[in-house]
Parts: structure tokens; sequence; C-alpha cells
């Protein structure tokens, strides 16, 4: 029986200290605005979030002793892959400015070229037509040759 009786007095040792400990880390939180939230779970533990960094602790207490042992999440990655595409995408809002700019500009350019390409294809035409001019004489100056 003392066995049983020790067994149940450590018990009682450790949840007192686990409560000891949940009021004094609950102290600071309310001193800080509530920075950090403690939640007691199924298993006797609790879990303290730090509010600001999104960190989380599991503590249990385990013969006499509680430990704290951190609780891995992906916040970390997630902020920082937040961070690239909030980079990406300012980057993208300047590219789309810079073409929306782009096609504001004066339409000088764009008639210059178009001008030149009209010119291109005004040559082009006018070569044809002296070409088939040319050929049209040819025929007329040899009557009766099969072409």
């Amino acid at each position: 029986m003392t066995s049983d009786l020790r067994h149940v007095l450590s018990k009682a040792r450790c949840r007192a200290a686990c409560m000891v400990l949940v009021v004094l880390l609950a102290v600071p939180a309310q001193a800080e605005n509530t920075r950090y939230t403690i939640e007691e779970t199924s298993d006797g533990g609790f879990v303290r979030v730090d509010q600001q960094t999104g960190g989380m602790l599991k503590c249990a207490g385990e013969r006499d002793a509680i430990s704290c042992v951190p609780i891995n999440d992906d916040s970390q990655k997630l902020r920082e892959e937040n961070a690239e595409l909030r980079a990406e995408n300012s980057a993208l809002k300047q590219r789309v400015a810079e073409l929306e700019q782009a096609a504001k500009a004066p339409e000088a350019t764009v008639k210059g070229s178009t001008e030149k390409q009209l010119d291109q294809i005004a040559g082009f035409f006018e070569d044809m037509v002296r070409r088939l001019f040319r050929f049209a004489q040819s025929l007329q100056e040899k009557p009766g040759e099969e072409i």
C-alpha cells in the first residue's frame, strides 16, 4: 500500500507542479498583453502557444519534473514562402506597369515602323508590276512563240 500511496502522492505533486508552472507562465502572458496562450491537453499536459511568433511548446510532467518540447510546425516555412510570393507579386506588378506605360507611349514610334513596313510593301508591289509589264511586253514582241 505504501507504493500505491507514493504513486498517488507523486502524481499529485506532478499535477501541482504543472499548475504552478501554468500560473507562472500565465502571469507574464497577461502582463505582455496575452502573448502566450496555454491550453490543457487530454493527456494531462498542456500546450503553450506564442501569439506573436506562432511557436508552440508541448509540456508534460513526469515524476516531479516538467519537460517542455517544441512542436514542429511549418509556420517559419510559410512565412518565408509568403515573403517570396510578395516579392514576386511586387515584381510582376512593376512589370505590368512598365508594359502599360509602353502601350501608352507616343504612337510616333509605332507610326514610324508602320510607315517603313508600308514602304517595303509598296516597293514589293512596284517591283511586281514592273516585272508583269516586262513579261507582257516580251509576249507582244514575240507573237506566236509558245510559252
